[in-house]
């Protein structure tokens, strides 16, 4: 059975003055139905190109696909005109929650007459019941009196409520794939957890696929199921998260999980923008050979675990 999300042998660059850089290589990332999927990473390597090149919101040029596929339910979205990602696509079948809510909701509109336009849009329902249907998502995502929150505008909400509400005008589309780029980043502590437990009954209650999207693997751990370790802009790592977070096997996964704090390897003389073939993390890496200026391939650990690192190709596992 094929999986809800299938990407497959994505290419991504980007055009700069200095030239064109890869910014994305996925070689494969797989979401079935209903599950939630994590993707760490650091800031700048590559997440939120992902997600808004899923979306195919990538802004082009200075942004060029070069190769690949991006499979929904069986259609490759890459081969969609923009009239059909627009109509089909967007809203109704793959929706995004952004880190700022405010950069997301109208400030000039209450809540109300935002979420009603955009169920009235894309679920054809007359304003009425579009009114009924947003106080009902409204409190899905549990603020209390939705009446209330509907004529509120934007900036009268808290952090918290506004996130809240992005997430409600996600689900009230329909759609079965949200993907959430770092949801929670500017939200206090105890908010975050309160957003976190949120999307993972969410997407237990209503049987949506997740994307999450995140630079603390704790997230990651907490919500999905299964998840990925994206360095400059490979995966290089991925299974069951608690797999890969607990037991992790590539040493920038090691880095990552505070099992080794800083990279003593003095720093190779090769730029990695210009054409090289080999692993992103080969620079840094305390342990790399000549044998890194190559990639390898996914080399399965266990039957839920796979890495991208010659240590394991040659045996070379940490006991």
């Amino acid at each position: 059975m094929e999986p809800y999300l299938w990407i497959k042998n994505l290419k991504v660059n980007f055009k700069s003055y200095e030239g064109e850089k890869n910014v994305l290589s996925i070689d494969e990332l797989r979401i079935n139905k209903g599950e939630a999927y994590g993707i760490i990473g650091e800031s700048g390597t590559g997440k939120t190109v992902l997600a808004l090149t899923i979306l195919k919101l990538l802004e082009m040029p200075p942004g060029k696909i070069i190769s690949g596929e991006i499979i929904l339910d069986g259609e490759d979205l890459l081969k969609l005109s923009d009239r059909d990602m627009q109509t089909r696509i967007r809203g109704k079948k793959v929706a995004m929650i952004f880190q700022d809510p405010m950069s997301t909701l109208n400030p000039v509109f209450t809540v109300g007459k935002q979420m009603i336009a955009v169920i009235e849009k894309n679920q054809g329902l007359k304003k009425e019941n579009a009114h009924k249907k947003a106080i009902e998502m409204i409190e899905l995502v549990k603020l209390p009196d939705g009446e209330r929150i509907m004529n509120k505008y934007p900036h009268e909400l808290s952090g918290g409520q506004r996130q809240r509400v992005i997430i409600a005008l996600a689900l009230s589309c329909g759609a079965e794939l949200i993907i959430a780029d770092e949801p929670t980043r500017n939200l206090d502590v105890t908010i975050q957890a309160g957003i976190l437990k949120l999307i993972k009954e969410l997407q237990s209650t209503l049987g949506v696929s997740v994307l999450f999207i995140a630079n603390n693997p704790g997230i990651i751990y907490a919500t999905c199921d299964h998840g990925g370790i994206l360095y400059n802009g490979e995966i290089i790592e991925k299974g069951r998260t608690k797999t890969i977070l607990k037991t992790p096997a590539h040493p920038y996964t090691k880095l990552l999980m505070n099992l080794n704090i800083e990279s003593t390897a003095e720093k190779k003389k090769i730029d990695i923008s210009e054409g090289f073939s080999g692993c992103p993390y080969y620079k840094y890496c305390n342990e790399s050979t000549d044998k890194c200026l190559t990639m390898p391939a996914s080399i399965k650990l266990e039957d839920d675990h796979e890495v991208r690192c010659h240590l394991w190709d040659r045996g070379d596992k940490d006991e």
